[in-house]
């Protein structure tokens, strides 16, 4: 039996103290976590000034799905490349698994069971965790609003990631798979090559950002990972000769990265079909930024020069990127063998 106690409740349930409170003449309960029915009156009396002060709404806690943080963290201010990836991981896979579940009840368990599903399809920890993210910052965002929409932000259990990509393309790889691909994707994939730009910020290039005179490609700092404006050079060979031929080909287009014109958004297809026909069936289009850096590397630029090109903020990337290879080892046995035998 409820014990009413001015504009609230308290009870218990076997020797915990729970509270209700009513807004909008629906209930909101809460369990106080304690025999001590001391507390409960604290909970009670935390909820109504909330309530008084408009922060809480009627039944949010108990009422709002899944499906509705979703669509708000959607239309949250997050980069449009991003809002384009998250809605097509939403849509696929996290709204089917928790779209319907009411907000309030989504345990550690449900996004541990939602890990091993998504392991069961092929898809690697990474993956998961990156997918497990968009839903933790749905919770963080219902968290925040006003009034709020989640009371409660669960455990979410994030993977250690252990495993890094040690993926590079040799140059006899690179002219292979440039020969595979579509013609509509070679500048794409030259450019990404040789800069290392992401392919988010490539696919967002517009032709007016190009200057072939001046050989350089300006990114707009809305348009970055970091929100930092830079410029990289358009190098003499495939790169120029590739941007030029798109160029020509669909001068009228907005994108510098078309298809017949049209923004390309999604080319998995034909990337992993050349990648198979090139030899590289495992390479993804995100280890071109290590082959890159790599390359440039080589080429005697310095790592904050390097950094500027590829949009690297932190000097760390390298190692944790791995940026050492058989050849680059290859190379220091042979100069400390020469220095090894001057003596």
């Amino acid at each position: 039996m409820a014990k009413t106690n001015g504009a609230g409740s308290i009870y218990q349930r076997g020797n915990i103290w729970w509270v209700q409170v009513y807004i909008d003449g629906k209930p909101i309960i809460q369990s106080s976590k304690s025999d001590k029915k001391s507390e409960a009156v604290k909970l009670r009396n935390k909820l109504l000034s909330k309530k008084d002060r408009g922060e809480l709404h009627g039944g949010a806690a108990n009422t709002v799905l899944v499906n509705e943080l979703l669509d708000d963290v959607l239309k949250s201010d997050i980069k449009e490349s991003t809002r384009y990836i998250w809605r097509k991981v939403i849509e696929k896979n996290i709204r089917p698994f928790f779209g319907k579940l009411k907000a309030q009840r989504l345990t550690t368990d449900h996004l541990e069971a939602y890990r091993e599903k998504r392991l069961a399809e092929g898809r690697s920890h990474s993956t998961a965790n990156r997918e497990l993210s968009i839903v933790r910052t749905a919770f963080h965002n219902g968290r925040e609003r006003t009034p709020p929409k989640v009371a409660v932000v669960p455990y979410f259990p994030i993977i250690k990631e252990t495993t890094v990509r040690k993926g590079f393309l040799t140059d006899a790889q690179y002219a292979t798979l440039r020969d595979s691909l579509p013609q509509e994707i070679k500048a794409l994939f030259v450019t990404a090559y040789v800069t290392g730009i992401r392919k988010g910020e490539l696919l967002e290039i517009r032709w007016p950002q190009v200057d072939f005179e001046e050989r350089i490609i300006t990114l707009h700092r809305e348009e970055t990972k970091g929100d930092e404006a830079r410029t990289v050079p358009i190098v003499a060979g495939d790169m120029y000769d590739l941007l030029k031929a798109a160029h020509s080909a669909w001068p009228d287009a907005e994108y510098v990265f078309n298809r017949q014109g049209e923004r390309i958004k999604d080319f998995r297809g034909a990337w992993e079909t050349a990648c198979i026909a090139a030899g590289v069936p495992d390479l993804q289009f995100h280890d071109l930024r290590r082959t890159a850096v790599r390359n440039m590397r080589r080429a005697g630029i310095p790592q904050v020069i390097r950094m500027k090109i590829s949009g690297h903020k932190t000097d760390s990337m390298e190692r944790r990127y791995n940026i050492v290879d058989a050849e680059d080892l290859t190379n220091a046995r042979e100069l400390l063998e020469r220095n090894l035998n001057r003596w």
